[in-house]
């Protein structure tokens, strides 16, 4: 039970700062960012945009993912998710 709650809070926590850095970087307020956002349709980020952001969040999170990971993210939920997999 302890693990789960540690995966929870993990979770919960990257996600806060994926989001607090997508604010921040973007000029959006982290009210208007979702986990279902998506970066192309709701962000108007082109696929390069994406790529410079994840890069910023794996220096940032000290947390970095695999090419193949980089290429099937399309929202908020699937970078955090990733990111969190890597923080385990």
């Amino acid at each position: 039970m302890l693990v789960a709650n540690h995966h929870a809070e993990t979770s919960t926590g990257i996600q806060d700062r994926v989001i607090g850095h997508i604010s921040w970087r973007l000029n959006v307020p982290a009210s208007q960012i979702f986990p279902y956002t998506h970066f192309q349709d709701d962000l108007k980020m082109d696929a390069l945009d994406v790529l410079l952001l994840i890069a910023d969040l794996e220096s940032r999170l000290n947390l970095y993912l695999t090419p193949e990971e980089v290429e099937v993210i399309e929202t908020v939920q699937d970078a955090s998710y990733l990111f969190a997999k890597h923080a385990d």
